[in-house]
């Protein structure tokens, strides 16, 4: 999630730019266009902690307050730092998408969008951000 305004979202009026990409079990064949570098720093740190039939959501806001990016080796090691934490345990994979959603700078729905992980669960009415459009009709 590359806010508004960002190093890598410069524009102040483009709002959230979301990025994603993901691996299945059976590996990757093609190359991670957009977030190649940060992917595979992503994936080295999650797999010196996981067992290999083990699934990872990482998720990165970069704010305007990430002004100097200095290389991929800062979100290994960011990665390899969560493991060092004490772990939430929520009961479900829904829990903790809930949970992790109050910290989000979007809501479900865009997450949804964005991540496959995410859209693969069983969704409510409730999940979605529901707006009026200027036909006075909700949409997503």
């Amino acid at each position: 999630m590359k806010a508004p305004g960002s190093v890598w979202n410069p524009d102040p009026q483009a709002g959230i730019h979301m990025a994603s990409d993901a691996e299945s079990r059976e590996g990757r064949s093609g190359y991670v266009e957009e977030i190649a570098s940060a992917y595979h720093a992503v994936r080295l740190g999650v797999l010196e902690h996981l067992d290999v039939k083990a699934k990872a959501l990482v998720l990165a806001h970069v704010s305007k307050a990430y002004w100097a990016p200095v290389g991929v080796w800062q979100i290994r090691e960011s990665i390899r730092n969560c493991f060092d934490s004490e772990p939430a345990t929520p009961l479900t994979f829904s829990a903790a998408i809930w949970g992790v959603c109050t910290h989000l700078p979007v809501g479900l729905s865009h997450l949804r969008r964005a991540s496959t992980m995410v859209a693969g669960r069983q969704a409510r009415l409730s999940d979605f951000d529901w707006v009026l459009d200027s036909h006075h009709e909700w949409v997503v």
